[in-house]
């Protein structure tokens, strides 16, 4: 599609919108860019340079109006598709994509696409890891926090690319060469409003791939399994059960999940031309992302560990899992509730914690849950301060803090970016 003296509308002024908008002003569209932030809340050096290439903002909650003549409307990811803006312009027979959809257009080499409800930062990263030490040219893009459409591919050999639901609802031609699925539980339901709609977004990620592409799965999981069954890709599973050709006391990244995001990590590179060598050599190293089960520091003897990626239950019952033979656990949970199903977690929490420190906007439906489980250990906080000294206080040495919300961070933080580090900002200052 040419893009030049058309009329484009951008919904959302995060990351990806900004490098969408500005992305369309140099192809020559006429590019207007709206967001329910309040000009206030913008960055003011994208406001500078948005304006500076010519495109117009509509901010604060902007009407129907702004629609205008748009012959094309960008999502951002956070913005639902059950918005009125978007089900006006489907009204109007304008077509309405993703970033991931836009940035694919201008694509041309091989496209690796992870999704799934945990572990896909994870396993993105150590494909990208895996790639890179074979002497291959990668980028790595998407859900990760680097905008698909920034990566210039001309130099590249391949592209990794984490996946959300959001960004899968609105892909059209979308086609990875080899497709990943980790796994799949409740997550986002606010949003999608059932399991199966989830699933659906989650399916979306294969709907294009033709017999010439690959499609990793998880062979253990009956949802992920029953997914893929018409599936047109090549499928591979891979299974926890069949954990063969290395030797898990040489792998530095621990805890029991992260075998299977080794697993669909090692298939996907191993299909790209990477050595069994090199992917062991980098498993000896590797140990991780941040603000997923990442060690911080160990203040009197009490471990603290930042797990602010745990947005869901099963994230958060993956965390516990791993940490639990090391001592025992302070929790500290809490965020904005995603309208999930906490009980399960709850009566492991009921098991396995020591202590747990509510948080947020959630903590009155967790507090509820908890007591329902028939677990009273637990203390509620006003801020990510006081939740680390109430942990502390709480834990003796030996014992671990956990920070695994099982939330969204957005009631309190800008992102579980910030929720992480602010965490382990103050896990520092308790240190001092």
């Amino acid at each position: 599609m040419h893009y030049t003296n058309k009329n484009a509308l951008v919904v959302g002024l995060g990351k990806s919108g900004v490098a969408v908008a500005k992305k369309l002003a140099f192809l020559g569209a006429s590019v207007r860019v709206t967001d329910r932030a309040d000009r206030s809340a913008i960055d003011p050096a994208n406001i500078r340079e948005l304006e500076a290439l010519g495109i117009k903002l509509e901010l604060g909650d902007p009407d129907l109006s702004v629609l205008g003549d748009a012959q094309l409307v960008v999502l951002s990811p956070g913005v639902p598709t059950s918005v009125r803006l978007v089900i006006e312009a489907w009204r109007r027979g304008i077509p309405v994509i993703s970033e991931v959809e836009f940035a694919w257009r201008f694509l041309k080499k091989p496209i690796i696409a992870i999704t799934g409800t945990n572990g896909k930062t994870t396993t993105t990263t150590l494909i990208g890891e895996f790639l890179k030490a074979a002497g291959k040219k990668a980028a790595v893009a998407g859900n990760i926090g680097y905008p698909l459409v920034l990566v210039n591919d001309n130099f590249l050999d391949f592209i990794v690319v984490e996946l959300s639901s959001y960004q899968l609802e609105t892909i059209k031609t979308f086609r990875p060469w080899i497709s990943v699925i980790l796994n799949l539980s409740e997550d986002h339901l606010a949003r999608h409003k059932s399991m199966q709609a989830y699933a659906n977004a989650k399916a979306r990620i294969f709907m294009n791939q033709g017999k010439t592409d690959y499609l990793i799965y998880n062979g253990d999981d009956p949802l992920v399994s029953a997914m893929v069954k018409d599936a047109a890709a090549r499928l591979i599973p891979f299974s926890k059960k069949h954990f063969s050709g290395l030797d898990p006391s040489s792998i530095r990244l621990k805890g029991e999940h992260n075998l299977e995001n080794i697993l669909a990590a090692s298939s996907a590179a191993s299909l790209a031309g990477v050595s069994r060598q090199v992917i062991e050599n980098v498993l000896r190293e590797f140990a991780g992302v941040e603000h997923r089960i990442e060690f911080v520091k160990i203040v009197s003897g009490i471990s603290f560990y930042n797990d602010s990626k745990a947005t869901n239950p099963d994230s958060t019952i993956v965390a516990l899992r791993a940490l639990r033979k090391e001592g025992q656990l302070i929790l500290i949970l809490g965020g904005e509730d995603k309208g999930t199903d906490i009980r399960p977690m709850c009566e492991f929490i009921k098991r396995s914690v020591k202590h747990v420190v509510l948080l947020g906007s959630s903590i009155r439906r967790f507090k509820e849950a908890l007591e329902e489980a028939g677990y009273t250990g637990f203390s509620g906080v006003a801020s990510m301060e006081e939740a680390v000294l109430k942990a502390y206080y709480s834990a003796a040495k030996g014992d671990i803090v956990l920070l695994s919300p099982a939330c969204a961070s957005f009631d309190m933080f800008k992102n579980f970016e910030e929720r992480g580090k602010v965490f382990k900002e103050k896990v520092n200052a308790l240190a001092g």
